[in-house]
């Protein structure tokens, strides 16, 4: 019994492949369009670390990736930071990429709490803001703006350990338009890195 020749069917596996390669590599590429426009931030008014204003136009212009943090969070927090400086690090050749942390206690994280934690924990101020406000300011700006999540302190006295917040990273564009939501996980980062520089190539640093 004769074998069939193995030509024509290298020939179709190689051709299957490459199109499996090519579909890989467009499913991990994505252009600034592909990045959905899911909101726009309302105006708002807080503060950071160094009690500089912090406002919707010290958004545009600019990338921001958003987290919602406070400096005394024991469980999920240290990890969401760290993937933030992680993220800071990774991004360095991005010079529109900025990231600021929304303090979701505002009755503790005063400026002079949340700097020297920034401090202590070597966070790199020269495009990270951490924000601090009035508690309506925070949750205007949170719930209404970010459409995240936020409990308080009132609902961490009623038997809850922490006051609960999302996990999730929020990537706002040039125009202070939030552009996704992200799991803070490995998945999730690369998905935020993957759209942040995607948004980059058709955003200008501005300042």
């Amino acid at each position: 019994m004769r074998s069939k020749p193995l030509g024509p069917v290298l020939l179709s596996l190689v051709g299957l492949l490459g199109l499996l390669g090519l579909l890989v590599l467009g499913c991990s590429k994505r252009s600034a369009e592909d990045v959905p426009v899911l909101g726009q931030l309302p105006e708002f008014s807080l503060v950071d670390q160094n009690e500089q204003a912090f406002v919707r136009e010290s958004m545009e212009g600019n990338l921001w990736v958003s987290a919602f943090v406070f400096t005394h969070c024991r469980s999920t927090c240290p990890r969401i930071t760290a993937h933030m400086k992680g993220l800071q690090s990774r991004l360095a050749d991005v010079p529109s990429a900025h990231f600021v942390s929304v303090s979701v206690d505002p009755r503790n994280d005063t400026p002079e709490v949340i700097k020297a934690y920034m401090t202590k924990n070597e966070l790199d101020e020269s495009n990270w803001r951490f924000v601090t406000g009035e508690e309506e300011a925070i949750r205007h700006v949170v719930v209404d703006g970010f459409r995240v999540g936020l409990g308080d302190e009132d609902s961490k006295a009623a038997g809850a350990e922490e006051i609960m917040h999302s996990n999730s990273f929020v990537l706002v564009d040039h125009k202070a338009q939030v552009r996704g939501y992200y799991r803070a996980n490995n998945d999730g980062i690369e998905d935020l890195e993957r759209d942040l520089r995607a948004l980059a190539a058709v955003v200008p640093p501005q300042h």
